[in-house]
């Protein structure tokens, strides 16, 4: 028989109970498994709270719930005179995603002591704990569940967790697990599992274990007899990490993460390096109540090589200034030998100030750094950049930054020192945008630097002012019956400029009156599978110097599609007419009448293209370019590419990519590029995944070529699988350090990571 029951109301223990999730603390199993254990532990409190709705039923009419739970039973009975309801024989009892059976649930409306005895099985979702008996007092709410066995997942966890413990018990606050042990090896001899005397979890503050050993199989391999471990933050416990470096040598680095409330915690170091010594070390974290928090580093390194002792000294402290407002300290001292043996120094202070609302922020900041030893420098710096929103879409922001870099003793041409600035105002209106800028910048070296290696694209000036730059712009409006919406806009300007490159002293000064009539991007269909695109617009710039300039430009884009869209013609032509000069680099304007055409061909596994184009102004053919690419989905796919100078007759350069996954074993991706210029291959990329065996793999990723025509990356890895947990070894080429990882297959985010990424440039 079933009786349907209304859902609990808030009585104080769904509310402290239902839906409670973790967030487990990253790190190895030890640290991460207690929460996921005791999230299910925590669910039984949810349980015996629907639970209590069966003894609220037995008093009496209940009140009408839209999520109501639902007892099932061979036969449900209630004993008024003994106030006790029971259900037996294939119990079920459900609420939303939550479920519990046994054989036999008996409540007692008096007391308010419930007891499930009998294959008790717990189901939360995808997760499940079963037990011996269920025993859980209403009035207290306190249970426990004896005997208890879980498997339950995570977020981050790929897989089960497989959970036991001689008790589960649960007070207001607080779970404690007695005797538990954890693993994600789904066998019944496990390969690995952690175990605890004893486990306490303060909801929503920290686990504290006792007597936590790791096993591998029969084998004990670490002891810890008290851990304290963070819910709340990620302050995650990590096994030691082993490794070579060339500078190093064969090293061991180990943490220890200590807890001891979210106010006070923080980490212990101990490292070995084979050529460099013994290095130790702690940063603690700290919440000092209105006052702020912060942390503390200090770290120390017996140098044997340079003879001497490394440190590193640092100090962060963060002090609340109201509900939007923040001060940030920062100080750092450092003392160490570089690699060739000479000793730097480093002390360095910081100030910033952070204020954020609604209408918008504030950022302040000052640094002063003093190095010495190799590559000696003073350097000094100061920000501030902020920006309001007023009502009636008024805005203003600006930002202003100051260095001076200085080389003691040096030449003062080594040196760097600017203030570049700039302040912005916009006003939204009716008719349209109005603007105004102040601007001072200089390019700093670290731009250049970033110019130079291709980083960025380059200014064309070295240095600029505006002072002032105002600008309008109108909304877009119709004219007359003419399908195309116009703009005007407007502005006039006073600047200075140093043009890159310009070996001559001094600035080109002047002021600039701008009007223009612009067209938007608009499209227009022209029939079922063609479509126009059309912009363009006309402006006209006056120079105090005398210069006068008019610019033309006009862009016109054509797509269209036949034979059932298996072939699609693009074609487009870019108008650029310049009529007079201006004396500045920052605006100006190249003459261009430049013809483009592209034509894409796909049908079934195979897409063709070939693109190019034609500058009517300066005769100039653009590369011609041709890629086809077989791709009939998984195990292959075939993609060649070639480019062609019309302009010096000779092709430049072509590029083959092969993507193999014959199986789930095996994934091969093959990429080279040829210079035709260099008559040599110029680039090689080459990232394989291969599994020899069901218990090892090969992987490895190599990059050949560059200005220094020599391997940019090569990374090899070899890995045992251990069923549940992985062995690997990894090699990288360029920086000349090997790892050995242990890694349990249930985390799959922690590790070293193949790949090309970034580095690639042809895949």
């Amino acid at each position: 028989m079933a009786t349907r029951l209304e859902a609990p109301g808030d009585d104080g223990i769904t509310r402290d109970a239902a839906g409670r999730r973790w967030a487990a603390p990253r790190g190895c199993p030890a640290a991460r498994n207690p929460v996921h254990v005791l999230r299910i532990t925590t669910c039984l409190l949810v349980a015996c709270s629907i639970a209590a709705s069966i003894a609220v039923l037995a008093a009496g009419p209940v009140a009408a719930s839209p999520e109501p739970a639902r007892l099932s039973g061979d036969r449900v009975t209630v004993d008024f005179e003994s106030n006790l309801a029971r259900a037996e024989g294939g119990v079920v009892l459900t609420y939303k995603e939550l479920r519990i059976a046994c054989d036999l649930l008996e409540v007692n409306v008096s007391s308010g002591e419930l007891v499930a005895t009998g294959h008790v099985e717990f189901h939360d979702g995808d997760d499940v704990v079963t037990g011996d008996v269920l025993r859980y007092d209403l009035k207290a709410r306190r249970g426990s569940i004896s005997h208890g066995r879980a498997a339950v997942t995570g977020e981050r966890m790929d897989g089960k967790m497989y959970v036991t413990g001689d008790e589960f018990a649960a007070e207001p606050g607080k779970i404690t697990v007695a005797h538990g042990s954890f693993t994600t090896c789904d066998l019944d001899e496990p390969h690995y599992h952690v175990e605890a005397g004893e486990i306490e979890v303060y909801i929503d503050d920290r686990m504290v274990l006792r007597r936590v050993s790791y096993w591998e199989g029969k084998i004990r391999l670490f002891y810890w007899p008290y851990l304290v471990l963070p819910i709340r933050e990620e302050n995650r416990f990590e096994l030691p990490k082993v490794g070579y470096g060339p500078a190093e040598g064969w090293f061991v680095k180990t943490t220890y993460n200590y807890y001891r409330s979210p106010s006070s915690r923080g980490s212990l170091y101990l490292d070995y390096f084979t050529r460099l010594g013994v290095g130790t070390g702690a940063k603690h974290l700290y919440k000092i109540g209105t006052l702020g928090s912060g942390f503390i580093y200090v770290y120390g390194l017996a140098n044997k090589v340079a003879g001497r002792t490394d440190s590193k000294f640092e100090v962060s402290h963060d002090i609340p200034l109201g509900e939007n407002t923040a001060l940030h300290l920062g100080l750092l001292y450092s003392d160490a030998a570089s690699s060739a043996g000479v000793p730097t120094r480093q002390l360095g202070g910081s100030v910033k100030l952070d204020h954020r609302d609604e209408q918008g922020a504030l950022a302040l900041a000052a640094e002063k750094t003093v190095k010495r030893g190799q590559a000696p420098s003073d350097e000094t710096s100061a920000s501030v950049a902020g920006s309001r929103r007023f009502a009636g879409g008024l805005s203003l922001s600006g930002s202003a930054a100051y260095l001076d870099r200085r080389v003691p003793g040096g030449d003062p041409a080594s040196g760097e020192r600017f203030l570049n600035y700039k302040l912005d105002a916009s006003k939204d209106t009716a008719i349209g945008s109005l603007g105004a800028v102040c601007e001072q910048y200089v390019k700093p070296r670290e731009r250049e630097e970033k110019e130079e290696e291709g980083e960025v694209d380059p200014l064309p000036y070295e240095a600029i002012g505006r002072a002032p730059e105002i600008t309008f712009e109108s909304r877009p409006f119709a004219l007359g019956s003419l399908p195309l919406e116009l703009q005007v806009a407007a502005g006039y300007g006073r600047y200075a400029e140093r043009p890159s490159g310009w070996t001559v002293p001094g600035m080109v000064r002047a002021a600039r009156t701008e009007v223009a009539l612009l067209a938007p991007s608009q499209s227009y269909p022209l029939w079922s599978s063609a479509r126009a695109t059309v912009s363009g617009g006309v402006t006209f710039d006056s120079y105090t110097t005398g210069d006068r300039r008019y610019v033309a430009e006009a862009r016109l884009g054509l797509e269209t599609k036949v034979f059932a869209d298996a072939l699609r013609l693009k074609g487009g032509y870019e108008h650029c007419g310049v009529f007079g000069e201006t004396p500045f680099a920052f605006d100006g304007k190249t003459r261009k009448g430049l013809l483009t055409g592209a034509l894409t061909l796909s049908h079934g596994p195979v897409t063709a293209t070939i693109e190019g184009g034609y500058d009517l102004y300066t005769r100039v053919y653009r590369d011609l370019s041709a890629k086809v690419r077989v791709s009939p989905g998984e195990p292959w796919a075939v993609e060649a590419r070639a480019t062609y100078d019309p302009n010096q007759a000779a092709m430049k350069e072509a590029l083959g990519r092969i993507e193999l996954s014959p199986s789930d074993r095996c994934t091969v991706k093959l990429g080279a590029r040829y210079s035709f210029a260099r008559q040599a291959l110029d680039r090689l990329e080459s990232d394989v995944a291969l599994g020899i065996s069901d218990a090892w793999k090969l992987q490895w990723t190599i990059v050949y070529g560059g200005e220094s025509r020599g391997v940019i990356r090569g990374d090899v890895g070899v890995t045992r699988d251990l069923h549940c947990r992985e062995l690997k070894l990894s090699y990288s080429y360029t920086d000349n350090q090997v790892w050995l990882e242990y890694r349990i297959k249930a985390f799959p985010y922690e590790g070293i990571k193949f790949g090309l990424g970034d580095q690639g440039v042809l895949f």
